[in-house]
């Protein structure tokens, strides 16, 4: 059985505002500015421009960030409406996983 990120409830509480993120390599690109319901929105250092990543792109969450698949700006996605149509948190909120009441 395959487990995802979001499987742990210890790295779904840990996306927080200003967390470092990082491509697959490692690379800084970026800060978290906000955690929306689908995507992560991050700052390039030195920028105003938010950037978009999809959470189904996010690999693992550790102490040095929130590490994402790609490499570089391929890893990253132009914010569009989202802010608009995504609720913005500054930390990923923590679900149950669902259960059959039967």
């Amino acid at each position: 059985m395959e487990t995802h990120w979001w499987d742990s409830p210890f790295e779904r509480r840990s996306i927080q505002h200003a967390m470092k993120v990082r491509d697959e390599d490692g690379h800084v690109l970026g800060r978290v500015a906000g955690i929306g319901e689908t995507v992560v929105f991050m700052r390039k250092r030195f920028s105003r421009e938010l950037w978009a990543v999809p959470l189904s792109h996010v690999l693992r969450v550790t102490g040095e960030g929130v590490f994402v698949s790609g490499k570089a700006l391929e890893a990253l996605e132009p914010v569009g409406d989202r802010l608009r149509t995504e609720v913005v948190t500054a930390i990923h909120p923590l679900t149950e996983p669902a259960h059959d009441v039967s």
